[in-house]
Parts: C-alpha cells; structure tokens; sequence
C-alpha cells in the first residue's frame, strides 16, 4: 500500500485529491493542514475513512514535519498562502509561507527518504500574457513594485526548490501548473467561487475592470485525474506540466452571462474598477500531458458551472 502525504490536504484541491484516491484500496492519505482554510468540513466521512489520516500542522514550523512526512512515500505539496487579496494584504507572508514554507516541506522529505515528490505550481509563473504557452516557454513575472506577483515570485522560487531538490536528494519531482480549476468546496476567492456566491443569494454579479480577460477554465475532477496520472505513472527525470482545459475558454464577462443563462434568473451585472494589475490571458498547451500521461480534459464549463453552482446553493454560500 503507497501512502500518500498531501501539504494542503484540507484544502479545495486537497480534498478533492483525498476522495479519488480513497476509491482505491492501494493508497492511503495523510491529509496536513493549519485549516487557515477549510474545505474538509464540507466532506466529513473523509475524516471518517479508515484509510485517511488527518494531522494540523503548518509548513512554517519546520520541527513539525519530519515525524509527519515519515508517514508518507509521495508528498504532494498544496499547501501555500493563495488568494489575489492575500497577495495585496499579506505580501512577506506569501512570501516567506510559500518559499520557506516548501524549503521545510523539502528539507523533511530529504532528511526522511520519500519516492517521489508532486510539487503544485500556478500558471501564474507565466506573467499576464499566457496564450497557449508551453512548459518551455520563458517564465514572466510582473513588476516588483505591484504586490500582485508575490504569489508567481514564491511558486516559481517553489519550483526551483522542488526540482533542484529532487536532483540532489534522489527522488522523483513532478512539477504541475494549474490554469485556473474550479469546482465544488472552492471556498476561497475567484471568479467561478464569487459568481457561484452571488447568484446563489441572488446578488448582482460583479465584474473588475471590462471582464475582457479570458481564461482557459478547467474543472476539479479533470484536475485530480491528471495529479493521479502523475501520482500512478513509473519514476522519470524532473518534469513539468500544464493541466487545464484550452477548449474551454471564456472572458470574465462572458462567464458572468453564463452564470446568469444557467441560473435562468435575471440578474444584474455590475462593473467596478479593478483592484489588481490586470491579467490579460491565460491558456495552457496541453499537449506534454496528452502525450506522456495520456490525460485529457473532458468536463465543459456549462456541466461544470452546473454542477458547482448546485454546491454553492445548497452548501457552499455561507463559506
């Protein structure tokens, strides 16, 4: 049995991550997290699982996580400080959670001896103007004087820890970089998770700047299918991933009409001034994952969007 050690294991991704994985009887799951957010309150027979542990412990404190990750043979590390709001309120603590908070992460997996390592990137590390970009493509990161690259800053810091790691330490790293997943149990902020709120109260949904944005929209069970291909396929060199959905792109203004389609209510949308530097684009090539994990998206955004709207009504509006 292959136990798996999951940094962030509370979280959106985590638990989503935690409930596939439970379907197979070869793996069992620690789940770590300082429950800064708590999705793992939505889902409480994973606490009740018999192959599921659950163990509060912050990544900032180094000393708590030798004996933790000693429970696991592939981490998988979620666990960061996440959020644009964040970025602007709490810039050195991104900063220092994020990077020494994956340096202990690394510093307790080298000391302990695990397999493999899945370190959990954003596509952010590609700047403001993302359009179908590759693994190879230059990483970009906006100005130092705008707070709102702290969190590209310390995840591609992160990356570079991972993979430098991983070579001097004899294990295998896999580096994954999500374009913009969305799903049920999303409490934290976003554009689907604020839209869900709002037309689940019947609020006006409101849009930052003139919703000409786009992304490539990718929903968490396409998500968690490609982060087991990576956890199930055989140990290669270091490696880096794109996972989304590039057939599902849309501007924010355009998924505020949809919500409102769907929802078949009328609904108001109101525009306010942006309050972070703007980020034109953000679509993924896939194809590194198509042909190495044979992975493919398969959720649309209307089923998608359908079935995590439904969440945020009956389960999800108060979070």
């Amino acid at each position: 049995m292959q136990r798996i050690l999951i940094t962030g294991g509370a979280g959106f991704i985590g638990t989503h991550l935690c409930a596939a994985l439970a379907e197979d009887s070869r793996y069992e799951m620690v789940l770590v997290d300082n429950f800064r957010r708590d999705s793992l309150a939505h889902v409480p027979s994973l606490r009740e699982h018999e192959r599921v542990s659950v163990v509060t412990a912050d990544i900032s404190s180094p000393d708590a996580l030798i004996d933790v990750i000693k429970k696991g043979d592939t981490v998988v590390h979620l666990a960061a400080i996440a959020g644009v709001s964040s970025y602007y309120a709490e810039p050195v603590k991104t900063l220092t959670t994020n990077i020494l908070g994956t340096y202990n992460v690394l510093t307790a997996c080298a000391k302990t001896g695990i397999r493999s390592f899945v370190y959990v990137s954003t596509s952010e590390v590609y700047g403001s103007d993302a359009l179908w970009v590759t693994e190879e493509d230059p990483c970009q990161i906006g100005p130092s004087s705008d707070r709102r690259w702290v969190y590209a800053t310390s995840k591609l810091a992160g990356e570079n820890f991972a993979l430098r790691s991983a070579e001097e330490n004899n294990f295998d790293c896999t580096v994954i970089r999500p374009f913009n997943i969305y799903g049920p149990r999303q409490i934290g902020e976003g554009a689907i998770s604020n839209f869900s709120r709002a037309v689940a109260a019947s609020k006006p949904l409101t849009v930052y700047g003139d919703g000409s944005p786009i992304r490539a929209w990718c929903y968490v069970s396409d998500f968690v299918r490609a982060m087991q291909r990576v956890i199930e396929s055989p140990p290669t060199e270091a490696r880096i991933f794109n996972i989304g959905n590039p057939r599902e792109v849309e501007t924010t203004l355009g998924l505020a009409r949809r919500f409102i389609r769907l929802a078949e209510e009328k609904l108001e949308i109101v525009f306010k001034p942006g309050v972070s530097a703007e980020v034109r684009a953000r679509v993924p090539s896939i194809e590194a994952a198509r042909r190495i994990l044979q992975w493919e998206p398969t959720v649309s955004l209307d089923e998608g969007l359908t079935t995590t709207l439904a969440w945020f009504k009956e389960d999800g509006i108060s979070r």
